[in-house]
């Protein structure tokens, strides 16, 4: 059987002011497709952490999802981190960048240098979609493992999720 793990990174998420729903979603998505979830955390902003986390989740389960920390500012960490764990550069996918870009001249508004960080990805990364916000998703293959970046907030992550994840999830059932 395929095991999974949900990492949901994010220092609000350790408060009593915020609740972690983005794991129930990704635990019956998964379990519906057949893949056991083994282990759920909730990590704060911590480069080293989280890391360390990814590690730890990679050598027990096929699958992990991280949901979280993929925003513009100083303290969203989740894709250093992966690159961190892989021992990869980030790069800059100028698709990515143009399609942020984008969606702030649709409101007329100049893009804050700070988004250009939503456009790095580990290299080797394959970007997913994102339709609701501005912080795209990020699926990486490597050694038989599958690592699902998603973002947050929970309309973005689910729609992300069904739409562009879920597509390269490999079940076992294929």
């Amino acid at each position: 059987m395929i095991k999974a793990e949900i990492i949901a990174v994010g220092s609000e998420l350790l408060t009593p002011f915020r609740t972690d729903t983005n794991s129930l979603y990704l635990t019956r998505s998964l379990e519906e497709h057949g893949i056991q979830v083994r282990a759920k955390t909730i990590i704060g902003d911590d480069l080293n952490q989280i890391a360390n986390r990814i590690s730890i989740a990679s050598e027990r389960s096929d699958v992990m999802v991280i949901t979280g920390g993929l925003g513009p500012t100083i303290d969203d960490l989740t894709r250093e981190a992966v690159a961190k764990f892989l021992s990869v550069p980030l790069q800059l996918d100028k698709t990515i960048l143009q399609k942020i870009e984008q969606r702030f001249a649709e409101r007329n508004i100049k893009m804050p240098e700070a988004n250009r960080k939503q456009a790095m990805i580990p290299k080797g990364a394959t970007a997913l979609e994102n339709e609701n916000g501005t912080a795209p998703g990020i699926f990486i293959e490597t050694d038989g493992k599958q690592i699902f970046l998603l973002p947050g907030p929970p309309f973005e992550m689910e729609a992300m999720w069904q739409k562009y994840a879920l597509p390269h999830l490999r079940t076992g059932e294929h």
